[in-house]
């Protein structure tokens, strides 16, 4: 499984992939996570379920990470971490 870790904002984006059980196929996974600033803690958010299913592990972790920058970038109202 690959899986990827970038800082971007104020947010860690960890990107993965989860092969799904009696398939060949994989589903993104995505967990952003606040960082620690001077009055906010550390805090947690995962998004599981992600569709579309990809053929590869890399596919499905690149979406998952793309998915991320644009949260981050966009200040998605999904993001409420």
């Amino acid at each position: 499984m690959s899986t990827h870790r970038e800082e971007r904002g104020h947010y860690l984006i960890e990107a993965g992939a989860y092969l799904l059980p009696g398939e060949n196929k994989w589903q993104p996974r995505l967990t952003m996570t606040r960082l620690p600033c001077a009055n906010k803690l550390s805090k947690s958010q995962a998004f599981p379920g992600l569709t579309p299913i990809f053929a590869t592990a890399k596919g499905a972790t690149r979406y998952a990470a793309d998915l991320g920058r644009r949260m981050v970038d966009e200040e998605s109202s999904r993001l409420t971490v």
